[in-house]
């Protein structure tokens, strides 16, 4: 069933604020971004960038990805520690997690292919329109509903679903996710992020 304790309650996935934080400045350093070129890119604040590396701040979802796509890695990449490649229990539901407006997501598997890193989270899509912006070149989102109703994929034209429907769509483009009714849909979400270039031939 997905997650309806309120936000305020909700606890965020373990040590989230110096783990996170730890991550994005390592990752930032790794390529040489200054903290400036960081804001910019992303549309933050400095400050506010600033705060969340030295774990001040928790940051949400939509704050992850943005991060996580400047910087050019999968999401995952920011929740978990360096070198780590445990996720957690999906039964015990201990694997790492975010939240954001009407949407909330648990890492529940990662893995590396020949040629793309695949996530896969168990996320609740409350009621509410969330527009989410485009990731790396390539990502490409797969969304199956377990229970509910979801709108969900390109912004002018979303697909509407069901338990039971899955949908495919561009992660890559502007999408949005839109709960349908009273109560969190649950969902699982995989998404692939490619690792090498697209052939040009």
């Amino acid at each position: 069933m997905p997650d309806r304790q309120p936000a305020k309650d909700r606890p965020s996935f373990p040590d989230v604020s110096a783990s996170i934080g730890s991550r994005i400045r390592d990752l930032r350093a790794e390529r040489g971004i200054s903290l400036g070129s960081l804001a910019v890119t992303t549309g933050l604040g400095k400050g506010t960038l600033s705060e969340l590396e030295r774990g001040r701040r928790n940051p949400t979802l939509d704050t992850l990805f943005a991060i996580a796509t400047a910087l050019t890695v999968p999401l995952s990449d920011l929740l978990l520690t360096s070198g780590d490649t445990a996720v957690g229990s999906a039964a015990a539901g201990d694997g790492p997690r975010a939240h954001g407006q009407s949407v909330d997501a648990r890492l529940i598997g990662r893995w590396r292919e020949r040629a793309e890193v695949v996530e896969v989270y168990r996320m609740a899509i409350g009621p509410g329109r969330r527009e989410s912006r485009r990731h790396s070149d390539g990502v490409v989102e797969s969304i199956t509903v377990i229970d509910g109703e979801i709108a969900v994929g390109s912004v002018a034209a979303p697909a509407r679903l069901r338990s039971g429907d899955s949908h495919t769509f561009p992660g890559d483009e502007d999408h949005v996710y839109e709960g349908v009714g009273d109560h969190p849909a649950s969902t699982v979400l995989v998404m692939r992020y490619p690792t090498e270039p697209a052939s040009s031939g």
